[in-house]
């Protein structure tokens, strides 16, 4: 990518406040690179994301404490901004949590974590809000996800309601799970539907390509591998089973605003050692362009 033009024009469609005299905020939710990735190319607020960054795990996005249902949970955002001037901009932080979705997160009043303002620097400013907590309700389930949005009243901000962190800027969301490979364990998640006509979609589950590694959190203590495993997806309704050796596809229709609720199983069937994961992706995608997706780490023992 050229990134002098990638600074110009945007694949949104909005202009970059740029040179004297625009002092416009341009805000988005800074999404990489991740940690492990220190000298990769930066978030400049170009969406969609590059190919080597999961755009569902955002970098930006730190929960301070751990998970537990039932909890307090706190978390922090990064934001950045590519305006042009010489003044900060107030950017206005909205984090919620939901159950694991595959596709667009339709935040509910209900999963607001909490609000946050924070001063953030022009040509390429970045700056972290204050964090904010939340008690997480014990039946939550045992994964959630995380999403957040940034807002500033000259920015120009989608009314829709619903995040769309592969091509907003505005939003940005962590979406993780982890969990023993033995004894398998199904993983229940939300494939939806955020817009007002029934749609199609197709679900996609495969092992997560090596060259996006980088963006999962690791450290000497443990390290991603690669392995294989049966796999099977189904509609806790009870619709038809699609299963797979190592990889899957599920094309299903959803009805207006509707979050089907979907069960994934992955039996593996490599040895995985103490010490390691192996790392799953579960895609949605709708006219071969990607809505959302979940990073799944099956833990070794």
């Amino acid at each position: 990518m050229d990134v002098d033009r990638g600074r110009d024009q945007q694949p949104d469609g909005n202009q970059q406040p740029k040179g004297e005299g625009n002092d416009r905020p341009f805000l988005y939710i800074y999404s990489y690179p991740p940690p492990a990735l220190p000298h990769a190319e930066e978030d400049i607020g170009v969406r969609p994301v590059p190919g080597s960054v999961c755009w569902y795990l955002c970098s930006g996005i730190q929960s301070l404490t751990p998970f537990q249902p039932g909890e307090d949970l706190t978390v922090q955002v990064s934001v950045g901004n590519w305006q042009g001037g010489n003044s900060a901009s107030v950017a206005y932080v909205g984090v919620w949590w939901s159950k694991p979705v595959s596709g667009p997160v339709m935040p509910e009043p209900s999963k607001f974590i909490g609000f946050s303002q924070v001063a953030v620097p022009p040509h390429g400013g970045r700056a972290e809000t204050s964090p904010v907590t939340a008690r997480i309700p014990a039946g939550a389930g045992n994964h959630i996800c995380l999403l957040a949005k940034v807002w500033h009243p000259l920015d120009n901000v989608s009314d829709a309601g619903v995040g769309d962190p592969v091509n907003d800027r505005h939003w940005a969301q962590h979406n993780l799970t982890a969990m023993p490979a033995s004894p398998p364990q199904p993983f229940a998640f939300l494939a939806t539907n955020p817009t007002d006509q029934e749609a199609t979609y197709q679900i996609d589950v495969r092992p997560m390509p090596r060259e996006l590694w980088g963006n999962l959190p690791t450290d000497d203590r443990l390290r991603p591998v690669y392995a294989s495993a049966w796999l099977s997806l189904t509609a806790t309704a009870g619709a038809e089973e699609v299963q797979g050796q190592n990889a899957l596809t599920h094309t299903l229709t959803l009805g207006p605003r509707e979050q089907r609720e979907m069960e994934l199983l992955a039996v593996v069937t490599d040895e995985v050692a103490a010490g390691t994961f192996v790392p799953f992706q579960i895609a949605q995608y709708r006219n071969e362009r990607p809505v959302g997706g979940i990073a799944v780490l099956l833990r070794g023992s």
